[in-house]
């Protein structure tokens, strides 16, 4: 299969409108044959915990796709959301200074689009 485009989703918020549109749209672009992921930062792991809770379709699937690239170790820790990330089996990094790199994805790459 021949990869259009990379694009990573970084989400920095917490608005869980807007994650729902991220979802929407991440999927769409991986049926499409992109190459796309989230990684969640700051504010935005707060949204983690809540999906555990209230499993949500667009939510499994991008984990079952392993469309969730990874998750901040210290902004989930500090947002609450680090035992939840773990519990759902989410990969998490903190190779910058306790926070996700994302150089690993613009090495391959990857567009970002912050969120």
């Amino acid at each position: 299969m021949i990869i259009l485009r990379k694009l990573l989703f970084v989400m920095w918020s917490a608005n869980k409108g807007t994650f729902t549109h991220v979802m929407m749209n991440v999927l769409d672009f991986h049926e499409k044959g992109y190459g796309v992921g989230v990684v969640f930062e700051s504010e935005g792991c707060k949204l983690i915990p809540s999906y555990e809770e209230n499993m949500n379709d667009k939510f499994e699937k991008m984990k079952q796709l392993k469309l969730i690239f990874s998750v901040c170790k210290v902004c989930a820790k500090a947002t609450g959301a680090l035992e939840s990330a773990e519990k759902q089996g989410l990969p998490i990094h903190d190779e910058l200074f306790g926070h996700t790199p994302l150089e690993l994805w613009v090495k391959e790459g990857y567009e970002i689009i912050s969120v």
